[in-house]
């Protein structure tokens, strides 16, 4: 039976953060792939900022949101296998002099007046969102087995070594900015353990997997993604560009 668009519609599996008692949930939304096949998923992480996690963000400490993407083939009498894997990552910290919050990732560095504006930017990864999805390309399947997806979502403070490489990349970034006062928006090492400290706020991680499918049986969107392709997942393995004309 072929899978359809309400079939992967339905394909939650969710797991909430039950140590703050708040909504934050991470949703799969789909598997769906390219008009030539490049398999993607679509996801959202919501209500991220809840609880202790809020107040840390508010208060100024830098914190880590990390995507990982997997794509698992089951495998019958063995340990299922991992066929690629995808991870992308956001560095949010908010400018307490100038009250922005920013987001740096390797392409870019945003800033945000509000919170809620930025949670909707680094929330959701989706097809014609600001955050395109990972594609994986046809030569990682075999169209006679079974495959799954799992998404993770972690949050985190910023290791010191994350604080450093951080504060280099936004270095003249921010007006105002006093280097000799501690780094980052002034915050120092001592500063940030002192934060976590009265945050309560550790490593959070949220899980989700899709159903089972079969690649022929996934359905095709024809739009081509508006984005140059991503780099591939697994060292080794190169990847053609989505809804090209190569051959996947």
């Amino acid at each position: 039976m072929r899978i359809h668009g309400r079939w992967l519609g339905s394909m939650l599996a969710v797991i909430a953060l039950a140590s703050t008692g708040h909504a934050t949930r991470l949703r799969l939304d789909r598997v769906a792939a390219t008009s030539q096949g490049f398999l993607y998923v679509e996801f959202e992480l919501e209500s991220p900022f809840e609880g202790m996690v809020e107040d840390a963000v508010r208060s100024g400490l830098p914190t880590t949101l990390n995507y990982t993407i997997e794509v698992w083939q089951h495998r019958n009498g063995w340990w299922d296998k991992l066929e690629g894997a995808y991870e992308r990552r956001f560095r949010i910290l908010r400018d307490l002099l100038n009250d922005l919050y920013y987001v740096v990732t390797p392409e870019q560095t945003s800033r945000f007046t509000h919170l809620d504006s930025l949670v909707a930017v680094v929330g959701k990864v989706a097809r014609g969102s600001a955050n395109e999805p990972a594609y994986f390309g046809r030569a990682l399947f075999d169209d006679n087995r079974t495959y799954y997806v799992v998404v993770t979502a972690r949050l985190a403070p910023l290791t010191v070594e994350d604080l450093n490489e951080l504060d280099e990349w936004l270095r003249g970034t921010f007006t105002g900015r006093d280097d000799e006062a501690g780094g980052l928006s002034g915050l120092t090492r001592t500063m940030g353990g002192l934060l976590m400290s009265m945050t309560g706020f550790g490593d959070r991680q949220l899980k989700t997997r899709s159903q089972s499918f079969k690649p022929a049986e996934v359905p095709r969107e024809p739009q081509p993604p508006p984005v140059a392709p991503i780099r591939p997942a697994v060292p080794g393995r190169a990847r053609a560009a989505p809804d090209s004309n190569a051959s996947p």
